[in-house]
């Protein structure tokens, strides 16, 4: 429910001329392709297949993919009994909201 509303007062405050419409655009593109790699990873795992690295999950999510990775730690049940993993997340989802500040007061 967190990512969806996210993803909503990102469109709201792109068509108020808050910042480029591109951006919020971004953030949905990133947040559909990290959804997927969550669902690829969990099924991955589950074959005990070759996996997505952590790294790799943290680096779409912090790009602005954290909405998506959000939904598919919830939707899979993927990532969310590892407390490192989730501290780390939730510091690079920080991490994106403060970027995401600056930008608006600058545009």
């Amino acid at each position: 429910m967190i990512a969806l509303f996210f993803l909503l007062i990102v469109f709201a405050m792109a068509l108020m001329g808050w910042f480029p419409i591109v951006l919020a655009q971004v953030y949905l593109i990133l947040s559909a392709v990290t959804l997927l790699m969550y669902g690829l990873d969990k099924l991955f795992a589950i074959n005990k297949k070759q996996r997505i690295s952590e790294k790799t999950l943290h680096v779409v999510a912090l790009l602005g993919g954290w909405p998506g990775a959000y939904l598919g730690q919830q939707l899979f049940k993927h990532k969310t009994s590892k407390k490192t993993f989730m501290r780390i997340f939730w510091f690079l989802v920080f991490i994106n909201a403060v970027v995401l500040a600056v930008i608006c007061k600058l545009y």
